[in-house]
């Protein structure tokens, strides 16, 4: 084909040895130039990763998109090829929701990717705060460089792919991860993904792989390492959140003042230090703080949060317009909660990316509108949505044309 790759890795701090030996001798064997991509801010972007999607890999992918891309246009490479498995994916690709409108023109679906691509890519999160996200400011990038997706798991059995690997690629099946996964910090993901949503977040694709034969039901059941998770999130600086009796994860802040200060006040000051994703659920003023014999705070003497002793993070306003009734009864199907507020926040309440191309499908359903991606991420709220659709639907109706048939009397101005 007349093309020289550059080969890209992220070593996330987490990779199997197995799997950078791997590497090292296939990169070595092919004669191709490699590149082991890296950040400081790892850690940090998993913490935001579990908090945002209950997984790491959102995080973990964000990141290679992002230092692969600078890498590209730094020597001018114009095409990144991803290689990719049943399960990856994420709003920036072909999932369901953009086949439910029954519109399956290629223009069209190249634009909505593309669309959800820039917006994937500009919203605020550990990502954008630790990297250098300039070039995805301009649309240009998107043009100057491109991702091709390759699906990397054709239809034959597990055996057959991991015997060709052995045998004719020279690759060895990483023994550190217990698994056929490169990455041991997956498993927290996995972990953290069933204890919060109750299935594994490879569960589907996992579920087809059996289906088709491609591997038994015990090669896709994984046995997860409890005691190295629990080790790997203390090592990243992630602290599980309790799970209240109706095993819905809350996070709680405890604070000591004076006087109780307003939910408003308490959010514009951590604003200034946290994302969004990491605002607290609730606040519970204390006297002071319970401490342990050395003086530190003593985290299981804390008041379990209770509705007598806790301040809700917003102060809950109702739906008023029909347009902020169908929507917040729509948004409380979708995020699985009872009530919804006119000013409660999508994300705030758990949307996620899969989630979100849903709403918009839903939405765009319901109202009969054609609800963009950008307006949920702009406009997040019951009330800030709901005025944006009551405008398209206000601009259908003022282009339809006139259902009178009776002549037109003229006004003389």
């Amino acid at each position: 084909m007349g093309v020289k790759p550059l080969t890209f890795t992220l070593d996330n701090g987490f990779i199997s040895e197995g799997a950078k030996a791997n590497i090292r001798r296939l990169v070595t064997s092919l004669g191709v130039d490699h590149h082991w991509g890296s950040t400081p801010h790892m850690n940090e972007i998993f913490v935001d990763s579990l908090k945002r999607f209950a997984n790491v890999c959102n995080g973990c992918f964000k990141t290679i998109y992002t230092l692969a891309t600078n890498v590209a246009r730094e020597r001018g490479i114009g095409d990144i090829v991803t290689g990719l498995s049943r399960g990856q994916f994420f709003e920036t690709r072909l999932t369901e929701e953009v086949f439910k409108r029954d519109d399956y023109d290629p223009a069209r679906l190249d634009a909505l990717v593309a669309e959800a691509r820039k917006e994937y890519h500009r919203r605020e999160d550990a990502v954008s705060r630790y990297l250098d996200v300039d070039a995805f400011r301009n649309d240009s990038v998107f043009e100057e460089v491109k991702f091709i997706d390759f699906y990397r798991y054709w239809s034959v059995p597990l055996e057959d792919m991991l015997d060709f690997l052995k045998t004719q690629a020279g690759w060895d099946r990483p023994a550190d991860t217990g698994r056929s996964t490169n990455c041991l910090i997956n498993d927290v993901g996995i972990y953290i993904h069933k204890k919060q949503r109750g299935h594994h977040n490879y569960a589907l694709p996992y579920s087809w792989d059996v289906r088709l034969g491609q591997k038994t039901r015990d090669e896709a059941i994984d046995e997860l390492n409890v005691p190295r998770i629990k080790e790997i999130m203390a090592k990243i600086g992630y602290v599980e959140p309790a799970a209240a009796e109706d095993g819905i994860a809350r996070l709680v802040a405890y604070y000591v003042s004076s006087k109780p200060i307003t939910v408003a006040d308490l959010r514009a000051h951590l604003a200034e230090e946290l994302l969004e994703s990491m605002m607290p659920t609730h606040f519970v003023r204390l006297e002071r703080m319970p401490l342990t014999t050395n003086g530190k705070i003593d985290r299981a003497a804390l008041p379990e949060p209770t509705a007598e002793n806790i301040q809700p993070a917003q102060e809950f306003v109702a739906p008023s317009t029909a347009t902020e009734k169908t929507l917040a009864a729509l948004w409380c199907d979708l995020l699985k909660v009872d009530s919804i507020g006119r000013d409660d926040n999508f994300f705030g309440l758990g949307g996620h990316s899969l989630l979100v191309m849903r709403a918009v499908s839903r939405m765009r359903e319901t109202f009969g509108v054609d609800v963009q991606l950008r307006n949920l991420f702009e406009r997040p709220t019951v009330a800030g949505l709901a005025e944006v659709i009551d405008g398209m639907l206000w601009m259908a109706d003022s282009q339809a044309p006139s259902t009178s048939e009776g002549p037109r009397e003229d006004i003389e101005i």
